[in-house]
């Protein structure tokens, strides 16, 4: 076994110190509302915010970024979730982005970047990565935080993300839609400040809700998922730190063919993109434990063979690629610019 699907086993067996709990509410009884749903009933086109609010700190003058908030127009389906959205999880009402220029002056494109499950912030890929591609790649960057992490992390959180996705699946699939509609509202409010060029980026959890955005308009100039599909069947059945959610379904006699038919009947996994493959970069990792190669090579095929970057290693391992997936996605933007003359 390679060193790659070493660390991604050993991170998912130390998942099982931070999941301390389950899931506490089954929202099962709720779900046939959303099953089969059109894809633009699942995931409404955005409206421009209008109470967005920009502040500066002394630390964000100093990273030449400012800090974005305003209230998510995200409507929840459910109504016996909504009860629960509008007061115990409060905190996701008010959506939060970090906008990064670090030349002062806007630029001609901005990138999207959509983070993964469980960070706490984007303070990591402020200092460094994103950095690197705003002198490699010449734009802006814009981290937007998902519902239940970070700032909106209800009270009561044991960490970050812990409330995202569960066994509670209500919540947890309103979590995703809440997710896609705010990052769509971001990407509105950067094409009204003038924005010629607006790609969407992510990293695994991130990188599913990227190649969402290829699924609905109106659509980014490009996407670059990083190490995602939207194969939630084999995600749940295998990937180890997921085992929460396997184990908290199964307590409540939701076993594997049953699951699987429900994620099938979520229809995430065969939306047809609207974006062509040729203005998609999808990067995958060769030995990658919680986003298979098998299934991602599967869904890629479906989608019409979009460019792929493999890279070596594992889940855990990518920031080893980071300059591999820099460069291809340089001049994966630039054979966009060439094609566009």
């Amino acid at each position: 076994m390679s060193y790659g699907r070493n660390l991604d086993r050993i991170a998912g067996g130390l998942s099982r110190l931070i999941h301390l709990r389950g899931a506490r509410d089954n929202t099962l009884a709720d779900i046939g509302l959303y099953l089969d749903l059109p894809v633009e009933e699942m995931f409404p086109a955005p409206r421009l915010p209008r109470d967005l609010v920009q502040t500066r700190s002394l630390v964000d003058r100093a990273l030449s970024t400012t800090t974005l908030r305003w209230t998510s127009g995200h409507e929840v389906i459910s109504a016996a979730y909504r009860a629960r959205h509008e007061t115990v999880y409060r905190s996701n009402l008010t959506a939060w982005a970090r906008w990064v220029r670090p030349e002062g002056a806007k630029r001609r494109a901005c990138l999207l970047y959509v983070h993964g499950w469980l960070e706490p912030g984007s303070w990591a890929e402020e200092a460094t990565l994103f950095r690197k591609w705003a002198r490699e790649l010449d734009v802006d960057l814009v981290h937007v935080s998902l519902p239940f992490h970070g700032k909106r992390m209800p009270r009561g959180s044991l960490f970050s993300g812990e409330l995202f996705w569960t066994a509670d699946l209500v919540r947890s699939i309103e979590g995703v839609r809440q997710a896609l509609f705010d990052a769509r509202t971001m990407m509105a409010w950067l094409r009204e400040q003038g924005y010629e060029e607006i790609g969407v980026t992510g990293l695994s959890l991130g990188g599913a809700l990227t190649m969402l955005f290829a699924c609905v308009e109106p659509l980014p100039d490009y996407i670059a998922p990083l190490m995602g599909h939207l194969k939630l069947d084999d995600a749940v059945e295998h990937a180890p730190i997921l085992w929460r959610v396997k184990h908290d379904l199964e307590r409540w006699g939701i076993h594997e063919t049953e699951r699987r038919r429900l994620f099938e009947h979520l229809r995430w996994g065969h939306y047809p993109p609207i974006l062509p493959p040729e203005r998609q970069l999808w990067v995958l990792a060769r030995e990658d434990v919680y986003i298979a190669a098998r299934p991602a090579e599967e869904q890629r095929r479906e989608w019409g063979e979009p460019e792929v970057l493999w890279i070596d290693g594992g889940h855990m391992t990518f920031p080893l690629e980071i300059g591999r997936i820099t460069d291809a996605l340089g001049a994966f933007r630039r054979r966009l610019a060439a094609s566009r003359g």
